[in-house]
């Protein structure tokens, strides 16, 4: 059978895993919230695409086809976006996780809202909150972002304030 490449929107996954195979960044497996799952694929258009022969997959995204998600910044994979209703339950199951947590002095006049969402490769991976003249970040996605990358988008939001 004939495989298809198809957009897979954000809002239609469920959960993120590290692929099994190493295909290069931004390739994760889905849980999608239908409970069906896939192999995705990073794309910077702001969603992910599969390759696929699955028939009932096919239908159901052919079916599903949202809009992308808002974001207020973006450079690169990496991309902050405000808190909305649809990240409840995710914020939710990220309560019952140890996060990394990170603690920033801020300026006292910023350009940032009071909380957003941090994201690598379209997927959030923490929340930043700030509180007075204090930022703080907790990564709870530790399996799908490395510290590397979180120093590099500390180093984006400070960059971001400094406009």
């Amino acid at each position: 059978m004939k495989t298809r490449e198809i957009i897979v929107p954000r809002d239609l996954i469920k959960k993120f895993y590290p692929h099994p195979e190493s295909y290069g960044d931004g390739d994760y497996v889905v849980d999608l919230i239908n409970d069906m799952y896939t192999d995705v694929f990073y794309r910077e258009e702001g969603d992910f695409i599969t390759v696929t022969n699955n028939k009932a997959l096919i239908s159901y995204l052919q079916k599903n086809q949202l809009k992308s998600r808002e974001y207020f910044f973006r450079n690169g994979v990496y991309s902050l976006r405000h808190v909305k209703d649809c990240d409840s339950l995710l914020i939710q199951y990220w309560i019952k996780r140890s996060p990394i947590t990170i603690q920033l002095e801020m300026p006292i006049e910023h350009n940032l809202p009071s909380e957003f969402m941090l994201c690598f490769y379209w997927i959030e991976v923490g929340k930043a909150t700030l509180q007075d003249n204090k930022m703080t970040l907790d990564v709870y996605e530790k399996d799908l972002i490395r510290m590397i990358d979180i120093g590099v988008s500390i180093d984006l939001i400070i960059e971001q304030i400094n406009k």
